[in-house]
């Protein structure tokens, strides 16, 4: 999916004499109004300003686009006041409200802590507060601070950067940096402490992460076990990362104590999705979870997961997953291609439970542009043609499509093909293009 970026199509106004006049002027003193929550300071290093400046023709325009440029502004405006050739600057600036903006995460730096990367950035990256914009300039700035963090301990990395869309498990959309190269991997992870009766699944965990990609999010589905047995107020310490060279790039030795804490239990559960839709959401989630078990590659799995929670139930993350999964796949299949749920869990530390009250986020109404079936022969792409019936203007349904091929035994033309399928949506637009690419089946060979 393309990602949405907020337009920079702010009011950039330059109020003053004819633009090749302004070289007759320099600076007296300037003055910022609107600024916070960014000091007078940071503000001047971003706009190129400072007092004393002779002014060329588009001192003032760039001033402002620089500004603008980093996308943590809605609105600036820069005017010139008083008398003489030495003029005082007015700087106004709407600043973009920090709820609006995006938290910045870090997925393998592994040669500097966390705080390290907070104090090195906020020296280093004028306006960092540990929030991007998903416009402008201000991540490609975040980029360059954390190689001159990386090159001050000796290590030569390419960073970059990405947008990640909310999930249900993670309902925040984020900006995450990574280094890009060298490949960081796991090494060795070493995990001690924590339940006897889950240590064997945490273990095999821990030998599954060697040798791929170190992240942070990696290091976090350590966890999972305990957080589906109810474990949430879980934490690791003694962590120790020792990076060193290895042939394929950086191998990282992890190991860490678990400190799971106590089993919590629900309080109380509740959900927004309303009433006429939570029949059909529930059987979307017990269909999710059948198909969690299909994959389980021979894993234990009870008879059914149950597709809500109770009061004294253990608080278990899978169950909450799956829940909240199925309430996603039902939106989706309307068309609703963003949906998440937040769960809003709140835990009572002293009693040791926790109250979910899950707040469905749908998003907007996405509808079907265009589909694109390659690979067929000229019998089949009729079929297809004669057989498909979402048509372009139709509320997008995501379940239609996954289950198109599979779960159609009237195709059989098609019968003999697997198929792909790729989706691209337009979240300005709202508009889904959708391609299949087919392939003949073995059989056919």
């Amino acid at each position: 999916m393309r990602l949405p970026f907020r337009s920079l199509t702010t009011a950039l106004v330059v109020l003053a004499a004819s633009l090749p006049a302004l070289a007759q002027y320099s600076i007296d003193k300037i003055e910022i109004h609107g600024g916070a929550p960014y000091t007078d300071a940071e503000l001047l290093s971003v706009s190129g300003l400072q007092p004393g400046q002779f002014l060329a023709h588009d001192s003032l325009a760039q001033a402002a686009q620089h500004l603008l440029d980093t996308g943590v502004f809605d609105d600036t405006e820069i005017s010139l006041s008083g008398q003489g050739k030495a003029r005082t600057v007015l700087i106004a600036l709407k600043p973009t409200p920090l709820a609006k903006l995006l938290p910045a995460t870090f997925a393998n730096f592994v040669w500097l802590t966390p705080e390290e990367i907070a104090t090195g950035l906020r020296a280093g990256v004028p306006l960092y507060r540990g929030l991007c914009s998903d416009a402008g300039t201000f991540c490609d700035s975040i980029d360059a601070g954390l190689t001159q963090l990386l090159a001050a301990k000796g290590i030569t990395a390419t960073v970059s950067h990405a947008i990640v869309e909310p999930t249900s498990s993670r309902p925040t959309r984020r900006v995450v940096f990574r280094v890009k190269s060298p490949a960081v991997r796991f090494g060795v992870v070493t995990l001690t402490g924590g339940p006897a009766a889950l240590m064997p699944d945490l273990q095999r965990l821990a030998v599954r992460l060697t040798a791929s990609a170190y992240t942070s999010d990696a290091v976090d589905s350590l966890l999972t076990p305990l957080r589906d047995a109810g474990y949430l107020a879980l934490k690791l310490d003694d962590v120790r990362i020792a990076p060193a060279p290895s042939p394929g790039g950086i191998a990282v030795s992890y190991s860490a104590h678990i400190a799971e804490g106590p089993v919590y239990k629900v309080s109380t559960f509740s959900s927004d999705v309303p009433p006429p839709d939570r029949t059909v959401a529930d059987a979307r989630a017990a269909k999710y979870a059948a198909a969690l078990r299909a994959r389980s590659m021979g894993s234990i799995e009870p008879p059914s997961t149950p597709t809500t929670m109770h009061p004294g139930d253990i608080a278990s993350a899978k169950v909450l997953q799956t829940i909240m999964a199925g309430i996603v796949y039902d939106l989706r299949s309307k068309g609703c291609l963003d949906a998440y749920v937040d769960p809003n869990p709140n835990l009572d530390d002293a009693a040791h439970t926790v109250a979910y009250a899950l707040h469905t986020a749908p998003g907007d109404q996405y509808r079907l542009k265009s589909v694109t079936p390659l690979n067929l022969s000229p019998a089949a792409l009729d079929e297809f043609n004669r057989s498909w019936l979402m048509k372009p203007g139709d509320i997008y349904n995501a379940d239609y499509v996954a289950n198109f091929i599979g779960d159609n035994d009237s195709l059989k033309q098609l019968s003999t093909y697997t198929a792909g399928f790729q989706v691209s949506a337009d979240p300005q637009t709202h508009l889904v293009d959708l391609t299949f690419t087919f392939f003949p089946s073995a059989a056919t060979h």
